[in-house]
């Protein structure tokens, strides 16, 4: 650890030893939720387990985030950040990763997992979904919607049994990773959504597309609407001592 993050650590260790764990379990979940937030994110990348798990490790991580770079942001938004996050560092160039309010929207390009007018994962598409499976894997604590997509070359019912079958390809290549499959659904939109114009080959290119929409799940969300109100959270189960 480097010099100035031990002394920081010490610091906010030394501060909280004082005010003891009665000031802790007074606090709101909005500002238990910002202290965990920030803690991972300015110390390191290994903290993020020890945060989202809560205990000992997350009051220590949290402790060290605050004397650095101040409490922001809840636990739900930061669940999220570091989710899309994790995604860009896997994706390839082509494919796209975004975050909107609370769902996280990834679009693979279809050319890079499927041949044209194929439901059946190339070779080396197989490694790219292993990548993603290994993120959402990590954040157990979301639901997966898996939407298939195409151009508009071809019929319409032919491009939505295509936009079908590579979404149910795309989650049986997840779940064959260890992605829970009850946290998936699937649908084909066919080519009904376009991003893009479909009068030219990138436009085209674009509009042939898996996308994977990240939500949290009932118990997630639930959390975010007490933050949002600033409403005590029950008694949980571990806090520092």
């Amino acid at each position: 650890m480097r010099k100035g993050l031990r002394t920081a650590a010490i610091a906010v260790t030394l501060t909280l030893g004082v005010t003891g764990c009665a000031w802790w379990g007074e606090r709101s979940r909005t500002t238990k939720g910002a202290v965990y937030g920030t803690g991972a994110s300015a110390a390191t990348g290994a903290a993020v387990g020890a945060v989202l798990g809560g205990g000992e490790g997350a009051w220590k991580g949290a402790a060290v985030g605050a004397a650095i770079g101040g409490l922001s942001g809840t636990a739900v938004g930061y669940y999220l950040d570091k989710q899309k996050n994790e995604m860009q560092e896997v994706l390839a160039r082509q494919d796209r990763v975004e975050r909107d309010g609370e769902t996280m929207r990834v679009a693979l390009a279809s050319d890079t997992l499927f041949d044209s007018g194929s439901a059946t994962l190339q070779p080396g598409a197989q490694d790219k979904l292993r990548e993603v499976a290994r993120v959402f894997m990590r954040y157990p604590r979301t639901r997966l919607e898996i939407v298939g997509h195409t151009d508009d070359r071809g019929s319409e019912a032919s491009n939505q049994a295509l936009s079908d079958r590579r979404a149910a390809a795309v989650r049986t290549a997840l779940t064959t990773e260890g992605v829970e499959a009850a946290r998936i659904t699937v649908r084909g939109e066919g080519e009904t959504r376009p991003v893009a114009t479909n009068s030219t080959p990138e436009g085209r290119a674009q509009n042939r597309r898996v996308e994977i929409l990240s939500r949290p799940d009932e118990d997630l969300a639930a959390e975010g609407k007490d933050d949002a109100r600033g409403t005590p959270p029950p008694a949980p189960s571990e806090e520092p001592h």
